[in-house]
C-alpha cells in the first residue's frame, strides 16, 4: 500500500482549510442580528492567519486588467437589466439604504466578509491540493449564506425550498466562477464583482418589485455564462481535451441549473403552473402519496367542468386536491361540490371560484416521496 506523506505546507493548508470550514459551519447557526458582525471578525481573522502562515505562489497572467474590466462591466449590466424590469413589475422602496447604522451594520460587515473570503480562496487555493480547493469552496458558499442570511428563519418545508433556490443554488454556480476566476487572475475581479452585486441595495433607494425568482434565476446562470465568456475570450490555447471537458461541464451546469429554477417556479407558483405533492390517500388509486400533481393557475377566464380533479384552499388554509362531481350555479355564484375519489362521501360544503388555486393538468408518480420526508423532519423539529 502506498504512503503519501504530507509536507509541512500541506499540514499547514490542510489545518487551516478545516479550521476555517468548521467556524463557518459553527456561525452559520447563529441569530442573524449577530451573523454579520461575527463572521467577518471570524473571516476577517481567518484570512489574517492563512494569509501568514500559508506559502501562497503568484499569478502571472497578462489578462488580469482585462478581466477585472469584465466581470466589473457585466456586474453593472446585469443591475441595468434588473432595473430595467421595474418598467414591467413596478417599484418598491427599500428601507435599508445608505444610513449610519446600516453602514455598520451591514455594509462594513458585508464588505469585510467579501474581501476577507477572496483572501482565504487565494490562500488555500494556491497549495495546489484538491481536498483544500474543495474546502475553500465549501468555506466561500457557506459566505454567500451568511450575506443572505443564514439559515436560522428555516423552519418549514417551504422556506427549505427557498433558500435552496434563492440561496444556495446561485452560491453554488457563482463559486464556481468565483474559484476560476482566482485560480487564472487572483481575487480582485472576484471583489469588485462581489461588492457591486451586494452593496448597490444600500446605495439605491428603491429595487423593482419583480418576482424574487428573476434575479435568483439571473444570479443561477449569469456565473456560468460570465466564465465561458471569460475562459473562450482569454483561454483559447488549452488542449482540445480540456475544452471538451470545459464545455460538457458548462452544459451540465447549466441544465442543472434550469432544472433546478423550473422546480422552484413550480413549488411557489409565481407563474401559470404549479407543483404540488400529495400527502394524504383521499385519492387513492388515481392520485397517490408520494405523487405530485402539476396544476393550472385558475381564474376566472377558465372554466372548470364536472369531473376536472381542482387544487383549492380548504379549512385552515389548507390546500386539497379533489375532483369536482357537480356544479350548481346560485344567485350567480358557481358553488362546486368536490369529492376525493376514495372518499364515501362528498366533501362538507362547496367550494367558490375565489378558493380555487389551480386545475390539475399532470400527475407524475412517486416524485413526492423526498418532499414528504423533508416535511416529516420539520413537523418532527416543530
Amino acid at each position: 500500500m502506498k504512503v503519501i506523506r504530507l509536507t509541512e505546507d500541506r499540514k499547514i493548508g490542510y489545518t487551516a482549510a478545516f479550521a476555517i470550514l468548521a467556524a463557518s459551519l459553527l456561525v452559520l447557526f447563529i441569530p442573524y442580528k449577530y451573523l454579520l458582525p461575527v463572521a467577518a471578525l471570524i473571516f476577517a481573522a481567518s484570512a489574517t492567519v492563512s494569509n501568514a502562515i500559508i506559502k501562497k505562489s503568484s499569478i502571472h497572467s497578462y489578462n488580469k486588467r482585462q478581466v477585472l474590466l469584465i466581470v466589473a462591466v457585466i456586474a453593472v449590466l446585469y443591475l441595468v437589466l434588473y432595473y430595467l424590469t421595474g418598467l414591467a413589475f413596478g417599484f418598491a422602496v427599500f428601507h435599508g439604504t445608505l444610513t449610519l447604522s446600516n453602514l455598520f451594520r451591514y455594509v462594513v460587515p458585508i464588505t469585510i466578509i467579501i474581501i476577507t473570503t477572496e483572501v482565504i480562496r487565494s490562500a488555500l487555493i494556491s497549495q495546489r491540493s484538491r481536498v483544500v480547493s474543495v474546502c475553500s469552496y465549501v468555506i466561500a458558499v457557506i459566505s454567500e449564506i451568511f450575506i443572505a442570511g443564514g439559515v436560522r428563519d428555516i423552519s418549514t418545508f417551504f422556506s427549505f425550498i427557498d433558500f435552496v433556490g434563492m440561496t444556495l443554488f446561485p452560491a453554488i454556480t457563482e463559486n464556481v466562477l468565483y474559484h476560476y476566476l482566482s485560480k487564472r487572475y487572483g481575487m480582485l475581479p472576484n471583489v469588485v464583482y462581489r461588492l457591486i452585486l451586494t452593496l448597490y441595495v444600500y446605495i439605491i433607494p428603491f429595487i423593482p418589485n419583480a418576482p424574487a425568482i428573476l434575479p435568483a434565476f439571473a444570479l443561477l446562470v449569469l456565473p456560468l455564462i460570465t466564465c465561458l465568456f471569460i475562459d473562450v475570450l482569454f483561454e483559447k490555447k488549452r488542449r482540445r481535451a480540456k475544452q471538451k471537458k470545459s464545455k460538457l461541464g458548462f452544459v451540465f451546469s447549466f441544465a442543472c441549473a434550469l432544472i433546478t429554477v423550473g422546480f422552484v417556479l413550480l413549488v411557489s407558483c409565481r407563474f401559470r403552473y404549479g407543483i404540488l405533492v400529495i400527502a394524504s390517500p383521499s385519492m387513492a388509486d388515481e392520485i397517490n402519496v408520494g405523487d405530485a400533481v402539476i396544476y393550472e393557475s385558475y381564474d376566472n377566464d377558465r372554466s372548470v367542468a364536472e369531473n376536472d380533479v381542482i387544487v383549492f384552499q380548504g379549512d385552515g388554509n389548507k390546500r386539497v386536491v379533489h375532483r369536482v362531481i357537480e356544479i350548481n350555479d346560485v344567485d350567480g355564484q358557481r358553488q362546486y361540490i368536490t369529492k376525493g375519489d376514495a372518499n364515501e362521501n362528498p366533501d362538507t360544503g362547496f367550494v367558490t371560484d375565489s378558493q380555487i388555486v389551480g386545475v390539475v393538468r399532470l400527475k407524475v408518480l412517486y416524485i413526492g416521496y423526498p418532499s414528504l420526508w423533508l416535511r416529516e423532519i420539520f413537523s418532527q423539529q416543530n
